[in-house]
């Protein structure tokens, strides 16, 4: 346990006679990274820790995301358990696995708890963890709270905002391998009146290990909080970001590893183009109408523009007898307008009350959502080959003529009403239970062919749980819950697919959870059985048409432990799984074939985490990370895949004086080569080793 003590002298003392002392200010750290007795908005709105919510919920603190110096928010999300990232730029660098299911349309992404609609498939923002204030993740079926698209799950990203009590301002600057800088700026505090502010800047810029790959990025954050009294408070907060990361877009394989010689090489075209920029406008508000009644309401509007110009699927080819080794390249890409813009308000109350003696906390609200998507799209075609170990990457139009026209307009409206309740039984017992119906409408206007499509679905989501403690410090829960997930991103769904109705999902969970020795030890484990219905799946022989699968399940223990032993601090957790189909049939070299019991692309059966943290002396702290992802496949047939992976990072902390902080970091120890994802000609091969050295100026 950490224990820290401060006495300030009066500049003005003379004498041991003038002095007053102030109070001493002892702290401690209790249970790590878990924070099961800290309130969390992960598992439900009515203000719950982890040990009363009957659900395996996840904190990741912004304390910890920075103590390793993680430097993006998708490597943020996957410090929680067993939420591993398949990102590549087609989705945003932001598509994550849980318990599973994969993809935008099962692990539904949140920021400060408003949902993005993921519009073909890619959601972007937020990315830069400098302005995070925590990462939360709720398992298992989340549409109770968010609405459809969670059987997996949801990860939501909470941003830092003002603080009424305390004036803060950081500066950061950090470089690294491969010509890797990092600026940043922090500032926050009171500006009397009521009011206070939060200001954050960041800027990042990297060349990156592949040719032609340079990446940049700028995120900035302002929120200004207004007090108006006791009982009533306001923040205002804009969010922008834009970056163009490094559009790399695979390595291509040939018998289940990278082609030798190519880890560097980049075989997209000489004019590409990737950028995305987001801008979020959200005023919150939050009244205590009473000591037992409160209301809180989010209104927010949101712009979000993207533009790709590629070519991104890579066949190696053997060499011949007058040629080396050769790559194939297809699907040339134009996309070159794709905005999305999105506006809405939520809303709840929370009532404390009692029901028969016994203590009791309702919720009920309502959300309305708008979005309208843009999109100039081109047909996918065309076709060149470069030498694999010296590509010449030549220009789109020397391979094809099909530039971006107008492709499709589309809006999608939803209406959602949800209420909540706990209800405390005895001491030692409590009962938790939500319930949640959302309508959607969605009208596409077909801008080749003039044809305007419409559909509509609704979606009805429960849960109810139990929460038992033996001891105090103990909870033993169950819960059973159901969800839907949409065929495609409802706000960009084909219109062969508008008539398809939701996947219907039920889940079915058990666990333990328990802080101990004064909060030096936490500790979570979870048993789940997840089934999801009536699920569309790209044909094996045309991935432009869909097939409909008839259930996919997944099984599976998550356990998670954080213990404090002296110096010493062991943060551990991991997954074990058995994700398939139960029921699919598709085609397979022209025959129909049943894949029942295979497991779905991309999908991993085990991962886990181990992060050591050692105070080695006052002002010298140590950390490593080690981060295991098990194999994955690359296709439903389940022939080719992905090989497991450790990654190693390494992190050295010096607190040079109390207001500097130099950091030195060394990611990929090893210098592991290993895929985050793919398919089966090539993979999105990892960052190799790099060095990286930052300082903090607080």
């Amino acid at each position: 346990m950490l224990i820290g003590a401060c006495v300030v002298l009066p500049a003005r003392a003379q004498s041991t006679d003038d002095l007053v002392l102030p109070s001493i200010v002892v702290t401690g750290e209790r249970s790590g990274s878990l924070r099961l007795e800290q309130p969390s908005t992960a598992g439900s709105r009515l203000n719950l820790t982890p040990l009363e919510t009957p659900a395996s919920v996840a904190v990741v603190p912004g304390e910890l995301i920075r103590a390793l110096g993680v430097n993006t928010v998708v490597e943020a999300k996957t410090l929680a358990p067993g939420i591993p990232s398949s990102n590549n730029p087609g989705n945003g660098g932001n598509l994550l696995s849980a318990r599973g299911f994969s993809g935008q349309n099962s692990v539904k992404q949140l920021y400060n708890g408003l949902e993005m609609f993921n519009a073909g498939g890619v959601v972007s923002f937020p990315f830069d963890p400098w302005s995070v204030e925590r990462v939360e993740a709720l398992y298992g079926p989340a549409s109770v709270l968010y609405g459809t698209g969670a059987i997996g799950g949801a990860v939501n990203v909470v941003p830092k905002r003002p603080d009424p009590g305390n004036s803060e301002h950081e500066v950061a600057l950090g470089a690294g391998s491969y010509r890797s800088l990092h600026q940043a700026f922090g500032s926050t505090g009171p500006l009397g009146g009521g009011f206070s502010y939060r200001f954050d800047a960041s800027h990042r810029s990297a060349d990156n290990w592949v040719d032609r790959s340079e990446s940049d990025s700028i995120a900035l954050s302002a929120s200004l909080r207004l007090d108006a009294s006791e009982r009533l408070r306001f923040v205002l907060a804009v969010d922008y970001g834009k970056q163009r990361p490094m559009h790399y877009l695979g390595t291509p394989v040939s018998g289940g590893a990278p082609v030798p010689g190519t880890r560097g090489e980049n075989y997209n075209i000489d004019d590409d183009d990737l950028f995305f920029e987001d801008k979020w406008l959200t005023l919150e508000t939050d009244w205590s109408a009473s000591d037992k009644v409160s209301v809180h309401n989010s209104t927010y509007w949101m712009h979000h523009g993207r533009r790709y110009r590629d070519v991104f699927t890579f066949t190696a080819q053997a060499p011949t007898a007058t040629t080396g080794a050769t790559v194939r390249r297809t699907n040339y890409r134009d996309i070159a307008r794709s905005l999305q813009r999105q506006y809405g308000t939520q809303t709840h109350a929370k009532v404390e009350g009692s029901v028969a003696g016994m203590k009791n906390d309702f919720l009920a609200g309502f959300e309305l959502n708008r979005n309208d998507y843009d999109r100039h799209d081109n047909v996918r075609g065309g076709a060149s080959v470069v030498d694999a170990i010296d590509p010449v990457p030549g220009r789109y139009r020397d391979a094809y003529d099909q530039e971006s026209k107008p492709f499709y307009f589309m809006t999608l409206t939803q209406a959602g009403v949800f209420v909540e309740n706990r209800l405390a039984l005895s001491d030692r017992l409590s009962a938790v239970a939500g319930l949640r119906a959302d309508q959607y409408r969605n009208e596409r206007e077909d801008r080749i062919n003039g044809q305007t499509t419409k559909s509509e679905q609704s979606s009805v989501s429960g849960n109810v749980g139990v929460v038992f403690n033996p001891l105090p410090d103990v909870a033993v829960y169950g819960q059973f819950a159901t969800a839907s997930d949409p065929v495609n991103s409802l706000a960009s769904i084909g219109a062969n697919q508008q008539g398809f109705d939701l996947s219907d999902g039920r889940q079915v969970e058990v666990g333990v959870k328990q802080s101990a020795w004064n909060g030096r030890l936490a500790w979570t484990l979870a048993a789940y059985r997840i089934v999801k219905k009536d699920l569309l799946t790209p044909s094996l022989a045309d991935p432009s048409v869909s097939e409909q699968v008839g259930q996919q399940s997944s099984r599976g223990l998550e356990a998670s432990a954080s213990v404090r032993l002296g110096a010493w601090r062991i943060d551990l957790n991991g997954t074990v799984l058995d994700p398939r189909f139960d029921e699919f049939s598709a085609q397979v070299g022209g025959e129909r074939q049943s894949l029942a019991g295979n497991v779905p692309a991309t999908v991993h059966k085990r991962a886990a985490n181990l992060l050591l943290f050692w105070n080695i002396a006052p002002r010298w702290k140590a950390n490593g990370a080690v981060r295991y992802v098990g194999e994955r496949f690359t296709d439903n047939t389940n022939t080719a895949s992905m090989p497991s992976y450790s990654a190693v990072n390494l992190g050295l902390n010096w607190l040079a004086t109390p207001q500097l902080q130099l950091n030195l970091r060394l990611d990929n120890a090893f210098d592991k080569v290993y895929a985050t994802q793919g398919s089966n000609t090539q993979w999105i091969l990892g960052r190799p080793r790099s060095v990286w050295l930052a300082g903090t100026y607080a």
